[in-house]
């Protein structure tokens, strides 16, 4: 399972994709409703921020060249107490792919086919998933780079055509928050989407070079994009109305009229969403069946990934409806994210700096 490699090019699409792809729908919304017309700087900080984490991990992944958080959780603190961090590593990673299922069953119920059961929307894209895990993470990045142009180009297009109803004046009253009230509102975004990126650190063994290069600029990029995003979606429906909008790029979509010939583009957004929670849920789910075989040796990962299908869908309903979801993650998601984003790792390096200037120190005393 880990003789797979993956070029520089595939890592910096995953990354990139895994950052803005359901962001691009569930952030600007929430972050309008805090930060009103000075929403689109909360991602600035929130990347920048993630940068600075980033450097932990590529420490940490530098000190023990290709091995994974879990192989590196055990080797650093020993069997017991590794493999227990190692569970803990595992159980976030299926965490984050029942949010991610979670969120795709929530818009297709509410936005497109309200009728039919959630179930039958979490089982058909676990399926699909379940998949691409099985064939592997080579198979997931090839996916990655066909879907990717694809996405972006739809994203571009529909951007062009959402310009046609933008409005400056929707920004008057910009530079007027209050910063440290708005980062203590909006401290979600930096566990959803930022945070999450953690779990590259499973993948970083597969990246043959550049690692660190490749992986800070999809963090850059990611920033930019959804700083745009956000901009673009308060010049386009305004404060009041993307505050209150669930999915406002998908209204934004359905609004969009040239003639009688573009118009009800929802569809087509409702594609880009599908396409970015496939490449997220891939590698969530991925990266769960990975840590699962390493911590218990497993070699055979079918059936590993077959029971996680069950799992995942089961644990997705938990949450009664989407509100419930929003509200945990912005009560919760940031500091839940910052024990395996920021302590864990930064404790695993510690740990690996004194272990290591004490051997130095020993060998200088013995010659």
């Amino acid at each position: 399972m880990g003789q797979s490699k993956i070029t520089v090019w595939q890592f910096f699409v995953l990354t990139l994709t895994f950052l803005i792809g359901t962001s691009f729908f569930f952030t600007p919304g929430g972050l309008i409703n805090v930060a009103k017309q000075d929403a689109w700087i909360v991602p600035l900080w929130a990347g920048t921020s993630t940068i600075l984490v980033s450097l932990i991990w590529l420490e940490l992944s530098k000190q023990y060249q290709g091995l994974s958080i879990i192989q590196i959780c055990i080797k650093v603190a020993g069997k017991k107490l590794g493999s227990l961090l190692a569970l803990m590593y595992i159980s976030y990673f299926i965490q984050l792919a029942v949010f991610v299922t979670r969120n795709m069953g929530d818009f297709m119920k509410q936005a497109m086919m309200p009728m039919s059961p959630i179930t039958v929307f979490h089982l058909m894209f676990l399926v699909i998933s379940g998949y691409a895990v099985y064939k592997g993470i080579d198979t997931i990045a090839r996916s990655s780079e066909l879907l990717f142009i694809i996405m972006g180009v739809t994203f571009i297009f529909i951007v062009c055509l959402g310009l046609t109803q933008w409005d400056s004046g929707r920004f008057q009253g910009m530079f007027r928050m209050d910063l440290w009230k708005t980062m203590k509102e909006t401290r979600s975004i930096f566990g959803f989407p930022f945070l999450e990126s953690l779990l590259f650190l499973m993948l970083f063994p597969f990246v043959k070079s550049k690692l660190k290069s490749s992986f800070i600029l999809a963090i850059v990029i990611a920033t930019i994009m959804l700083s745009f995003s956000t901009f673009f979606t308060i010049g386009v429906l305004g404060v009041t109305r993307a505050s209150h909008d669930t999915y406002p790029l998908f209204v934004i979509a359905q609004e969009i009229h040239i003639g009688s010939f573009f118009e009800h583009m929802e569809s087509t957004i409702a594609l880009i969403l599908l396409v970015a929670i496939f490449i997220k849920l891939s590698i969530a789910y991925y990266c769960s069946v990975l840590g699962i075989c390493q911590l218990f040796r497993i070699k055979n990962r079918s059936w590993i990934t077959l029971a996680l299908i069950l799992l995942i869908s089961g644990l997705a309903l938990g949450y009664d409806n989407v509100v419930e979801n929003i509200e945990f993650s912005k009560k919760y998601d940031f500091e839940y994210t910052l024990i395996y984003s920021v302590f864990i790792p930064l404790l695993l390096l510690i740990v690996t700096w004194i272990r290591r200037s004490r051997k130095k120190s020993m060998r200088e005393t013995t010659s």
